[in-house]
């Protein structure tokens, strides 16, 4: 029997699959690290995805494979990719379009960039839709960890649905949150909090955080930015801030990457 051999594949085809093996390999080695696997972490990989792929084929392509969008409007150094984490069903990742290595970065908290939270909530549908069903802003929030206690050196806000035992907290005493920074114990850890007021993470948590005098540098802070429904009615967020010598805090303990509210 005559066995054709298969053609060539079109060295446009050829590249593509390269891309994606390439893609598909760095997103293996961050759901390795997600897992504690750290000998086999690039702590690139992040980037290289972002950079190498989505940004490559949104510019090119139109399309923001393998993200699930890229934001050029206002260009690479001020964009921003949703990626989806290979860790849980609905966890989700903002990461800038330029190269900032996390909360450490000396243009953090300045002028010079988006306000990347704002960026990171407009993507709150994404793990609605994979947790199918509609979530309260309450059940949603975002948190970025400390220098120490990433894999990752490009930064990256995570996504995803409030552990039910921190929600519930949380709305049983939002009273005490004020609109200034104050010490705050939340299920037996100590954190500082504050609230912001506004259907919108604004102004920028990052910017905030950075004028408490306790958080210098900002590489010993980790913060959480949860949705809230005040006591008063107002929409908005509590802030939450950990801090630990070479920032070994990661609140993004406060996410629940299995996201139970949505089984309630």
């Amino acid at each position: 029997m005559l066995i054709e051999t298969p053609p060539a594949p079109a060295a446009s085809e050829a590249k593509s699959l390269r891309r994606f093996g390439a893609a598909l390999g760095a997103i293996c080695l961050i759901g390795a690290a997600a897992i504690g696997v750290a000998a086999a972490s690039d702590p690139n990989a992040l980037w290289s995805i972002v950079h190498g792929l989505c940004v490559f084929d949104k510019t090119h392509l139109h399309t923001s494979a393998p993200c699930a969008s890229v934001d050029l409007e206002g260009g690479e150094a001020q964009g921003s990719a949703v990626l989806k984490d290979i860790l849980g069903k609905t966890q989700f990742l903002l990461i800038p379009t330029r190269r900032l290595t996390g909360i450490e970065d000396p243009l953090i908290g300045t002028d010079g960039l988006p306000n990347y939270w704002s960026a990171a909530w407009d993507a709150r549908n994404l793990v609605a839709k994979n947790a199918r069903r509609d979530l309260s802003r309450d059940e949603i929030g975002m948190a970025i960890n400390g220098a120490g206690a990433r894999t990752q050196d490009q930064l990256h806000i995570h996504i995803d649905c409030v552990r039910p035992d921190v929600r519930d907290a949380l709305a049983g005493r939002s009273a005490e949150i004020g609109a200034h920074w104050a010490d705050f114990t939340l299920l037996g850890a100590r954190y500082r909090a504050r609230r912001i007021d506004g259907e919108a993470p604004d102004p920028d948590p990052f910017r905030l955080l950075a004028e408490d005098k306790r958080s210098a540098p900002l590489s010993e802070d980790s913060l959480a930015v949860i949705g809230a429904r005040f006591s008063d009615g107002k929409p908005g967020f509590v802030l939450l801030a950990e801090q630990a010598p070479r920032g070994a805090v990661h609140t993004e303990n406060l996410l629940d990457h299995s996201c139970a509210v949505a089984a309630r």
